[in-house]
C-alpha cells in the first residue's frame, strides 16, 4: 500500500517539491506583486494589463497554495493505510480518548478555518474578479465588510491559515516521533515556522505598496480610510 505522510491533509506526490518550497511561494507573492500596480500599468498598457493580470494574478494564487502544500509533504514520518489508529494517534488520540495535544490540534484546525472564512468574506465582498483577476481604474474603494476590520483581510486570512496549519503540522510530526507537541526552532518541523515569519514579512511587504499605490489613486479618500482601519492586524 502507499504510505501516507504523517501530516494529514499532506499530498504525497508532491514531496519532490518540498525543498524548493519556500522559492514556489515566493514566485507567487511576486505575481501578485506584480499585478499590485493596477492604476500604473493600466494607464500604460490599457487593455493589455488587464489581459495580463488576468493570467498572472491566479497563477499567483496557485503557487502560494502549491509551495505551502509542498512544503508539508515531506518523505519521512509516513503512516500505512490499514490501521485507523494511526490517524488518531497522530492528531493526538491515545486509546481512542483524546489528549492535551488532540484539543490543541482541534483548536488549530478551527483557527485554519475562520482564517479561510475571513478570506472568502473578503472575496465575496470584493468580487471574483478583483479578487483573482485584475481591478479596473473605475473599480470604487472598497471599506466594508471585512475592509472595516482591516485594509488587507486576504493577507490576514493567508497569514492566518498557514499559521494555524503549521501548528496542526508540528504536532503531529513530532508525535509521530514520540516526543511532544512543541519543537525547537532549529528542528526539522521548525521549517515550517520560518516559512511562516518570512510569509507574513513578505505580505506586509506588500501591504505597504498596495497601500502606496491606493493612495495615489484615491488621494483624500483613502488617506482617511488608512485613519480608520489598521493594514492588517485588528486593533
Amino acid at each position: 500500500m502507499i504510505p501516507i505522510p504523517v501530516y494529514p491533509f499532506a499530498i504525497p506526490w508532491l514531496q519532490p517539491f518540498s525543498n524548493y518550497a519556500p522559492l514556489i511561494w515566493l514566485c507567487g507573492v511576486s505575481c501578485l506583486w506584480l499585478t499590485r500596480y493596477t492604476h500604473q500599468l493600466a494607464r500604460r498598457w490599457g487593455v493589455r494589463y488587464y489581459w495580463v493580470s488576468a493570467f498572472v494574478r491566479p497563477l499567483g494564487v496557485l503557487l502560494i497554495i502549491f509551495g505551502w502544500m509542498a512544503l508539508f509533504a515531506i518523505e519521512e514520518g509516513v503512516i500505512v493505510p490499514g490501521n485507523p489508529n494511526e490517524w488518531g494517534e497522530t492528531l493526538g488520540l491515545q486509546g481512542g480518548r483524546p489528549s492535551v495535544v488532540f484539543w490543541l490540534n482541534l483548536l488549530w484546525m478551527m483557527g485554519a478555518l475562520l482564517s479561510m472564512g475571513l478570506g472568502l468574506w473578503a472575496i465575496a465582498v470584493l468580487g471574483l474578479r478583483r479578487s483573482f483577476f485584475y481591478r479596473r481604474l473605475d473599480d470604487p474603494l472598497v471599506t466594508r465588510g471585512p475592509y472595516s476590520i482591516v485594509r488587507h483581510p486576504q493577507f490576514l486570512s493567508a497569514i492566518g491559515v498557514t499559521f494555524f496549519t503549521v501548528m496542526v503540522y508540528v504536532s503531529s510530526y513530532r508525535l509521530a516521533r514520540g516526543g511532544g507537541p512543541w519543537v525547537p526552532f532549529w528542528d526539522r518541523s521548525g521549517v515550517g515556522f520560518a516559512n511562516w515569519v518570512l510569509f507574513t514579512v513578505t505580505l506586509w511587504i506588500l501591504a505597504v505598496l498596495e497601500d502606496r499605490e491606493l493612495a495615489a489613486h484615491f488621494g483624500v479618500e483613502y488617506e482617511e480610510y488608512t485613519r480608520c482601519v489598521p493594514r492588517l492586524f485588528p486593533n
